[in-house]
This record gives C-alpha cells, structure tokens and sequence, in this order.
C-alpha cells in the first residue's frame, strides 16, 4: 500500500455502527433530494393565464382627489404631535381606500419558516362594483430544506386564494387551493400555476367586503390599530417635490388591542400559540391628497416551538405594498385567473 493512500480500517464495533449509521444517513438524504427534484420538476401545476404583465402598472400615476389642507408639519422635537399627525394621516388615508371607488394594489412579502426563506405576492383590485383579490405564497428554494418546510405548514407555506366579490349582484366566493407553481419571466416577474380543482376550501360570501364603502364593517389597511397609546414613536416628513407624506411608525408589541388581529395570523402561520412580536415597524407614504402610496411593514417574531416542535425560532415579516391607479392595474380582467373565476361565481 502506498504511503498516502486513502483506507478506512473499522478496528471496532462501535466504529461499525457509526459507518451504518453514517450510511443510512446518507441513504435518507438521497432518496429525499430525489423526491424533492422529482416533485418539482414532475408534479408541480402546469402554468396557466400568463397574460398579466406587472411590469406594466404604473405606481407613478398620482390618482384625484384635493390636496390636503391645514397639514403642518410639528417640530422634531415634539414627539407628541408627530404622533398625532400620523394617526390623523392614515385615518384619512383609510376612509379613502374604503371609499374610493377604483385602486388597486400589489403585496410583496417575505418571510421564514423553518430557517427556509419564502415568498408571497398578493393582487387586489376594487374596480366599480367588483372586488378581485389574488394570493399566491411559495416556498422559492428546491430542495430537502423546502420540502421539510412544505411539510411542516403546507397551507401558509405553498397556496394559491382568490376571491370574487360583485357588489350589483351580490354575489362572491373564495377559494384556497392546495398546490401552486411558479416560474420567473424573462421581465423578471412571477407567473404562477394553480390547481383550483384541488382545494383546502370554497366559501360563498354572505356579506359585503369591508373593502366596499357599503360594508359596515371597520376597515383599515393593515393589521395594526394606530392610536397614541399604540405608537411607541412617529416621525413625519413631507416630500414636495412628488407630493407626498411619509410616515416611520414604531408600534408596541405589548399593546394587545392594537396588534391582536396581526398577532392571531402570526400564530396560525407559525402554528404556535405562543408565538410573540418582538418589534414592529411601518414606513407609509401617503399622497398629499389622502390616498395610499406605499404602505411597508417590517416586524421581527419569536415562535417558542414552532409548529408544534421543540424549535424556537427568530424570523421577520418584511411586506412591501404598492397602490396602484393607473387603467391597466385597475382592469381585473388582466390577472391570472379571474376571467374564468369570474364567470364561474356569476354561474354560481
């Protein structure tokens, strides 16, 4: 045997098993990185209704509407008041986006679980009488780590929604279905595939959305209440060049009457009950005649034993939105698979 040759010498039976059990290891890790690769690439949703183009919204299209008036911005040092103003802003910015009879806009999130990074990509659009909402969320990696991820929350973690709502005709449903796909264009943007023939569920909407200005139901962009008590900090700034406030808010992960409905999400999705916030932060830009720009939320969590395991984990929430009021985003026939949702309610 030459002098750097390579040997393995098993001198004991404790050395033996640990070979075994290395091997079996091994063994696992294959046939899960084949399943894995198998799946995606043959059991994944064919893609359908690729016509939407994203590209194509125009988040530079400043929608109508009077300027504000008797806006002042405080004084840095008060903090009180900046407070006061930001609250006064997104009341406005609320009643208008409930009111309004045309807006649409796009929600970019990003988040974990598992340690795996996933994406969501959600489309609503309230045109006229009509109310379409879109959801797709995806886990982006292929993979061991993305399946086991898929495993552990299947339905907050790979999902296509939708809902229809015709306010004439007082009709709607929505829909949640178990499978969805994905590719990315040559523009850069997602496409998705959908089996709505396989669903977690149907639902007929008995009521009107809160969306609509008819709906007595409360509304607000978000799941955050803003009240003084709420707000551990403000700072608002007011951009005259493009016309528009911006808002920085810092909301109290303690405060339970203002985080609660973002907090029974964040529970359900980390399949925790203990799951906490540990901080939340919002950036809104608001245009300066009250409608919505931007609206960012930036929040941090903590899952003692997520999913149910023995795991704490520490992840974030980073949901990026833009409002939208230019024709081609406000036309609901262009997304992906309302057309022929639309038609199936109306049938309903």
């Amino acid at each position: 045997m030459y002098p750097n040759e390579a040997r393995i010498i098993h001198t004991t039976k404790e050395h033996k098993i640990q070979a075994i059990v290395a091997m079996v290891v091994t063994f696992a890790i294959m046939i899960a990185a084949f399943w894995g690769t198998y799946y995606y690439f043959n059991k994944r949703v064919k893609i359908g209704d690729t016509n939407f183009d994203p590209t194509l919204m125009n988040a530079k299209i400043k929608p109508q509407g009077n300027t504000l008036t008797g806006i002042l911005i405080p004084d840095a040092a008060d903090e009180n008041a900046h407070k006061l103003l930001a609250i006064q802003l997104i009341n406005i910015a609320n009643a208008n986006l409930k009111n309004d009879d045309s807006v649409a806009y796009a929600v970019n999130t990003n988040t974990e679980v598992m340690n795996v990074p996933t994406g969501g990509i959600r489309y609503y659009i309230k045109n006229g009488n009509e109310f379409f909402n879109a959801d797709y969320f995806y886990v982006p990696q292929g993979g061991i780590a993305s399946a086991f991820a898929k495993a552990a929350s299947p339905e907050y973690t790979n999902y296509g929604y939708r809902i229809y709502y015709n306010l004439d005709l007082n009709i709607g449903y929505e829909q949640k279905a178990k499978e969805l796909s994905f590719e990315r264009t040559r523009k850069g943007y997602l496409v998705f595939g959908v089996d709505w023939s396989d669903l977690y569920f149907e639902n007929k909407i008995e009521d009107i959305p809160a969306e609509f200005s008819t709906s007595e139901k409360p509304y607000r962009y978000y799941n955050y209440d803003w009240t003084e008590e709420s707000l551990l900090s403000a700072n608002v700034t007011y951009n005259a060049q493009d016309g528009y406030y911006e808002i920085i808010a810092h909301i109290d992960c303690d405060n339970e009457d203002a985080i609660k409905d973002g907090l029974k999400v964040l529970k359900e999705g980390a399949g925790d009950k203990d799951a906490v916030y540990t901080s939340i932060t919002e950036t809104v830009q608001i245009w300066d005649n009250g409608r919505y720009k931007q609206f960012n939320t930036y929040d941090e969590w903590h899952s003692p034993h997520i999913h149910g395991m023995r795991i704490s984990a520490d992840s974030a929430n980073d949901y990026k939105t833009t409002f939208y009021y230019d024709d081609y985003s406000l036309n609901i026939a262009n997304y992906q698979y309302s057309t022929e949702f639309i038609k199936y309610v109306k049938s309903k």
